[in-house]
This record gives C-alpha cells, structure tokens and sequence, in this order.
C-alpha cells in the first residue's frame, strides 16, 4: 500500500496477549489515517459513557500515511482515549520520531486496551512484539525510563535506533493533569492521556523497525518534496524565525497586541526585558533539532543547570513561556525551563499545570486560598514556589492531593468557578481571546478543550501569512475558524506538522499527497474530509454529554474587557460569532450537526 503499512496491532493487556489485524482500506480513503483513522476507530470500539479510566477505555496510537516516508514534516502521529480531565475524546499530537519508527516497525496503528496486573512496557521492534515487566521502572521520572530501557538494550546501535512514549509519576497516580512524554522531553499535549495509561499500568510504549515504506510515484515524490523545502528555505517566519527559536518568537508578537496574558489572563502587561528571544538567547545555548523530515527544526534543546533540574533540557517553548510563565507571573526564564523540564520528567501537561498554578495563585491573592492552607506560598511572581508546586502535585501525598485534580476542581471546590480560566475543563492555551477573536471562537468549540494546535487562526490573526485579518475585528472569522479547523484535521491525519502553513498555503501539500497515495485529490477533496473527521468528535462528544452551553468562554472574557496594555478594552465576542459558526459548519441553533450535514459527511453509523 502507499503509503500505509496496512496493518494495526492491537494489545490487550489484560490478557497479556496481541494480534495484527488488515486495516479496512475504506476507512483509510474515508478517513486518511491518523487521527481521522484513530477517531473513527476508536468511537466505533468504545462508549462514550466510557469511565476514563477504566479498563473499558482504549488508548489508540495512530500514525498518518505520509509520515515515515520523507514527505516534509510527515512525523506527527496522533493519540486518542477518553481524557480523565475534560470527559471528551482527546487527540494528541506527537512530534519527534516515535510514528515513523512505529511505521518502520510494521504499524499504522497501534491499540491498547484492558489493563495488565503489574506494570509492564509494550516492546515492538519489528515483528516482534514483547509484553515486558515493569516493576522496576515504576516511580521513575519520563527521562529515567528511558535511560534506563535503552540500556537494558544489548545493541547500543539498536538502543540509538529505539523510541520510546512513557508516562511518569503522574500518569501512575493517574492525576487528570497526566500526559505521555515521547523522545525524552517532548510533551504530546492531551492532557488527561497520561493517566489513562497509567491507569492500565502501561508505563512505556517502545518501537523500533527496519520496514520500508512504498510511495505511488517517487520521481514525482521527491520532485515535490524538494520544491517545499525550497518554499520553506524562503519564508521568512520557517527559514528564520522558527528556526533560530522556535515557537518562543510569537512572544514579543503577542505582547504588542496584547493577547500574552498575565496573572490568570487578569492582565496582558507584561515586561518583555527578560522573556525576549534576546533573553532566551542569554539565557540559554540554543541547539535546534527537528522532527523526522523536517527541515524546520524548530525544537530548541540545551543543558540545564538549576537546583530544580539538571541535564538534557529544551529550551521553553511560547507555550511554556505563556502558561508556566508570564500567565503565572513569572519572568525569570531560567525558572521557566525548569518548570518545563519538570513537567516532562513528571509527565505533566504544560498548560493545564500553568492554568492550575494560575488558577491557585489568584485564589490566594483575593484571599479565599491561603499559603498556610495550601502549605505553599503560591503567589504571582514566586517562582521557587511554582518549581516545588510541580513536584508536589505529581506525588499525590498529602497536601498536594488538592492541587491534583486541576484548575476547574480547585476552582470549584473553593466556590469560585469564575476564578477558572478554562472550557471542557481545561485551561487555555495562553492567547488572551478577548484580542484575538476567531481563536476566541476556536478555543470555545474545540472538541479536546481551548487549545491552539487545533485550530491556527492566529496564522492570518496574529501573522497575516496567507490574509490579513485584524485579530480585534470578528467579520469573517467563523469562516476562517471552521477553515483552519478543518485543515489542522486534515494534516494531523496525514501526519504532517502544522507549523510549515506559516510558510506554505495548504493547496501546496496536495500534489506531495497524491504523489505518495497515488490519489487525485483537491485541495477541497481534503478539506470535505477535515470536516467529516470534526463533526465525527463533535457527535461523540455529544453522545458523552456535551452540548452547546460547552461553546462558552469564562465570563471574564465576554464581560470584562482587559484591563491594560494594547488590548486594553476589548472583550471576547464569541457569543456573537456563534450562530454564524454553527451555520457555516451545517448545525442548527443548539450546536448539533444537521441530519443533512451528517448525510452528506457520511457520518450516519
């Protein structure tokens, strides 16, 4: 097949046994792979009244077809479960190289399900497959886990060769805030994931392959692929600005319009002077290393040397400077790298912990929290306490067993749900939607929750890379939230990065697609099958509960208008962009997909 390997393996671990199975080739033409195929597979095999984390739950690790064979930026494969945080189905995005080795492993597709009585590692190197004791690695931090399989290896070329995704103390104890760490440090977003794993006492997943991978027309393939990298050598956000440092340069972007928030998004006026790429390039000794087949690079790793953790690091990511930093009042970046850092080790979501920390820190300033309660003195701007905050919340023990269970159940147990900076239950991403509208719009209809990755407005809003759209205007922005999220549909199911759209327009991917399937798709033949794979969550989310009251932004943004800064005065006009949203994805007034619009998506089973 081209493209595809064809085949899943599933796990049962409850059983202690595996088999492969032949993937239904309609599904792959229906649903491209990934986390379309993921999706779909998973809504078919497991209820939406599903607990999360019981052994009933599934985790299904889905690569898309591109990813593997050297088509640019073809690396993300995609995790889908019930997250034990927001009670959706969550998709995450994995970077690095763990889906290709998965494909060169022999898989498209790997499903997890049942629950092992002691804890075990799934080991895959090509056709052979392990169900391996895991005693010994329980307890570990992400980094450890890794070190020490890889050493366990006989074959230190094999061990170089072997890529690994694991939980840490976090996902053990199953805290909702719990995601899964791939290639050492890297986050996979999704929180909530994490704990599901834990909860079936899986603590690593590791794959290594040697299979080879077919295209449809190779000439044509390479040609392509060639001409992209071309494109990307030549944009200046992909050739320079995410190449020097990463997603760290949006910073100083959102700064001047006021959409990087502050002190749990109370306020947007920030000091730039020590959280600029002239500050992290101070701060840090930047050394870029990219994704498989990608000519980016824009992850930015370095050595870390902090009382709170020392070795191998990446350098802070925006969102790390957004949410565990500026939206917690923190500005020291060293300390913010160190708050990254542990989160990985930990395998803790990095803006779920930022909103939690946030969310506690504004409890503790309006005085309904205290830092003898609380046994920590979490107040805006204490960074020391943050860094001690993170290890305490991944232990569980104590005083921390109140911090555990995140930002909304905090919020909630202190009678202060408004103090609670979040939708579906998890915090957002940290852009200020009261300026910059349709992510505003995206962040409330989000089928994961209020996260950035799915849905890049902030591409035209913020960058005015392919239109120039005033992020404070709201005309024409349902259009250009429902486009963006169906295109981020769209690449995460072909496994392709969504970074190099600051670069290249989408219809500049189709010809690298079909040259690889051997397909004769449009540009709107793959948008048609973004929009299928969105509303397939958004009817599974309903059947779990979810309804339009969901679509909803904190009152703070819709009611109360920032406060300072370049934003100051403007609030979130979501409500208003709503009904127009809902017409333009083929739902009615309450958010519910018509019986047309499910027809004509073939979404009737």
């Amino acid at each position: 097949m081209n493209g595809w390997v064809g085949r899943c393996l599933r796990v049962n671990l409850t059983e202690g046994r595996h088999t492969v199975e032949e993937l239904n080739p309609a599904l792959l033409e229906t649903f491209l792979g990934g986390r379309g195929l993921g999706i779909t597979v998973f809504s078919h095999e497991v209820s939406p009244e599903t607990e999360p984390l019981s052994p009933e739950n599934k985790l299904v690790f889905s690569s898309g077809p591109l990813v593997g064979t050297g088509a640019v930026t073809g690396a993300s494969c995609n995790v889908i479960t019930m997250s034990s945080l927001t009670g959706t189905i969550a998709c995450a995005k994995m970077r690095g190289h763990f889906g290709a080795e998965m494909k060169y492993a022999g898989f498209d597709m790997i499903i997890v399900e049942g629950k092992a009585e002691t804890p075990v590692i799934l080991s895959i190197s090509n056709d052979t497959v392990r169900i391996i004791p895991a005693l010994e690695y329980w307890g570990r931090q992400t980094s450890e886990t890794e070190d020490m399989f890889k050493k366990s290896l006989d074959n230190q070329w094999a061990a170089r060769e072997t890529f690994l995704v694991s939980i840490g103390p976090a996902g053990e104890r199953q805290l909702p805030m719990a995601t899964i760490i791939n290639d050492r440090f890297l986050a996979v977003g999704g929180a909530g994931i994490g704990a599901v794993m834990g909860s079936k006492n899986l603590k690593a997943i590791a794959v290594k392959g040697q299979h080879s991978l077919e295209v449809a027309d190779g000439d044509r393939f390479v040609q392509v692929v060639n001409t992209l990298i071309n494109k990307l050598n030549s944009a200046p956000l992909t050739s320079q600005s995410m190449t020097q440092w990463g997603t760290a340069f949006l910073v100083g972007l959102c700064y001047q319009k006021g959409i990087l928030p502050k002190n749990n998004f109370q306020q947007s006026s920030v000091s730039l002077k020590n959280i600029s790429t002239d500050a992290l390039e101070n701060a840090f000794a930047l050394r870029s290393r990219g994704c498989f087949a990608c000519p980016i690079a824009c992850i930015k790793k370095t050595d870390m040397k902090h009382h709170a953790y020392e070795g191998r690091g990446m350098v802070p990511t925006y969102l790390a400077i957004g949410s565990l930093g500026a939206n917690c009042g923190i500005s020291n970046l060293s300390a913010i790298g160190m708050a990254n850092m542990l989160c990985a080790d930990m395998g803790l979501d990095p803006v779920a912990v930022g909103g939690t920390v946030a969310t506690l820190m504004e409890l503790v300033e309006k005085k309904i929290a205290t830092a003898e309660e609380l046994k920590i003195d979490l107040r805006f701007g204490n960074e020391n306490a943050v860094l001690d905050t993170l290890r305490l919340i991944a232990t569980k023990k104590g005083h921390a067993q109140r911090l555990g269970p995140g930002a909304k159940a905090i919020a909630e147990s202190y009678e202060r749900p408004d103090v609670f900076m979040g939708v579906k239950g998890l915090p957002l991403a940290p852009f200020d939607p009261r300026a910059i509208q349709g992510m505003g719009l995206h962040f409330a209809t989000c089928n994961y929750g209020p996260h950035h990755l799915y849905g890049y407005t902030f591409i035209d809003e913020l960058l005015n890379v392919h239109e120039d759209s005033d992020p404070s205007g709201i005309e024409g922005k349902p259009a250009l939230t429902k486009r963006y999220q169906d295109i981020t549909a769209v690449m995460d199911s072909l496994g392709l990065c969504n970074w190099p759209l600051m670069g290249l327009k989408f219809k500049n991917f189709v010809p690298m697609v079909n040259s690889c399937l051997g397909t004769h798709y449009t540009a709107d033949d793959l948008l048609l099958i973004g929009e299928r794979i969105w509303n397939a969550e958004r009817l599974f989310n309903m059947k779990a509960g979810l309804n339009a009251s969901d679509d909803i932004l904190p009152k703070r943004f819709t009611d109360e208008p920032i406060a300072d800064g370049p934003g100051e005065g403007q609030v979130s006009r979501v409500n208003e962009m709503l009904p127009e949203y809902y017409r333009e994805r083929g739902w009615d007034e309450h958010g519910k997909p018509l019986p047309e619009t499910v027809k004509n998506l073939g979404l009737e089973d």
